[in-house]
């Protein structure tokens, strides 16, 4: 079978969207898939290159106010160009609200080649209404929907995607990377500190990820629990504004901005640390819960969005009401205090993560695109 990636962002790209499209690239060509990824170009990077097998073409575009919304008659051409010559069996758009996709799935139906679309949202607020549009049109000539939760299932109904199209394949995690031997003590000397409690995060720097929140929060920690230290890695549009606000609280001693960390620099970091915090306002899943999970380390998380699907509450995490800052530094303090909770939590959430490998996200995701082509009533001309 011979598939096409169709997205934005791609390795080496930051962000959950990246990360499922590197992830699941590979992990379809471990399955014997021919797999091709259509992506946008950065400056810098090579134009085709091929990791592990699956083959990446970067196509150049006209680079709006977000680095990943791309526009233009050329990568329009391209895109299109690369659908046609390819001969795909079908073309996969990584996210719904991807530019790329939005142009090539309803060029691929048009030339009546099975569509797969996947949905990694659950609210549609912070995006403009000028996407609404071309998003109606990718809902309307994907051939099946992926959602990554129940809750991104519920947000595609929303948008008027019949139920008979949506298939709901979580995400997956990558338990070797995050659950090997990783030298906990060279990650603490790296951050000058000993046996102080280490509270980390790890995501983009952007609003709806809320990392304002948890500074105020762990300002609130420090007054409990002075020598903690807080760690962030990840970078984005709020970065100058979180510098400030950490100057602003007078608590810059207390805590490291990281910036961009390779995969194995943040499991190094997730096995150093006491606590683990995602603070988003929502998220349709979460691939860093899992990676936290994996990794050992309890988390503190909001119970919205697709989260409390997998993580439940004195369980495998402590989850608090979205935005409650006190709700989110009570819940810190106490992942702190009460080590024998924190164990408990640490361990059923290992066996959680578990359960949600690429390997599983991947042959789910295959039979999707079996399924869309017995429905065409296509046949796989590349095996």
């Amino acid at each position: 079978m011979r598939v096409a990636l169709v997205g934005d962002e791609y390795y080496p790209d930051i962000g959950g969207a990246a990360h499922y499209a590197f992830d699941l690239s590979l992990q379809l060509g471990k399955l014997g898939i021919d797999v091709m990824v259509v992506t946008h170009a950065h400056p810098g990077q090579p134009e085709e290159e091929e990791i592990a097998g699956v083959k990446i073409k970067r196509v150049k575009g006209l680079v709006l106010h977000n680095p990943h919304r791309a526009v233009s008659p050329l990568l329009f051409r391209h895109c299109h160009e690369y659908i046609l010559d390819g001969k795909f069996d079908v073309v996969h758009g990584l996210d719904v609200y991807s530019s790329m996709a939005q142009m090539v799935i309803p060029f691929a139906h048009r030339h009546r080649i099975p569509c797969v679309t996947t949905c990694h949202t659950v609210i549609a607020s912070h995006f403009s209404i000028l996407l609404q549009r071309p998003l109606g049109l990718v809902l309307k000539r994907t051939g099946r929907l992926i959602a990554v939760s129940q809750a991104s299932a519920h947000f595609c109904r929303l948008l008027g995607c019949p139920e008979e199209k949506i298939t709901v394949v979580p995400n997956g995690g990558d338990p070797a990377c995050f659950n090997g031997e990783i030298d906990v003590l060279a990650m603490r000397e790296e951050l000058g500190i000993g046996a102080e409690p280490l509270v980390v995060t790890a995501s983009r720097l952007i609003k709806r990820k809320n990392p304002k929140l948890l500074v105020s929060a762990f300002a609130r920690v420090l007054e409990v629990v002075p020598d903690a230290k807080l760690a962030i890695a990840g970078s984005g549009r709020q970065k100058d504004n979180l510098s400030r606000q950490i100057k602003d609280l007078n608590i810059v001693n207390s805590v490291f901005m990281l910036g961009v960390l390779a995969k194995e620099k943040v499991a190094q970091l997730m096995a150093a640390a006491e606590v683990f915090v995602l603070p988003s306002k929502l998220e349709s899943f979460g691939l860093s819960l899992l990676e936290a999970s994996a990794a050992g380390v309890p988390i503190v998380c909001s119970n919205a969005g697709g989260v409390p699907e997998i993580f439940k509450d004195g369980f495998n995490a402590l989850l608090y009401p979205p935005g409650d800052e006190d709700a989110m530094a009570k819940a810190i303090i106490c992942l702190i205090q009460d080590r024998e909770l924190a164990e408990k939590i640490s361990a059923n959430a290992r066996e959680t993560a578990g359960r949600f490998t690429w390997d599983l996200a991947a042959q789910r995701t295959l039979r999707v695109y079996e399924e869309v082509l017995q429905e065409s009533g296509s046949s796989c001309s590349h095996q």
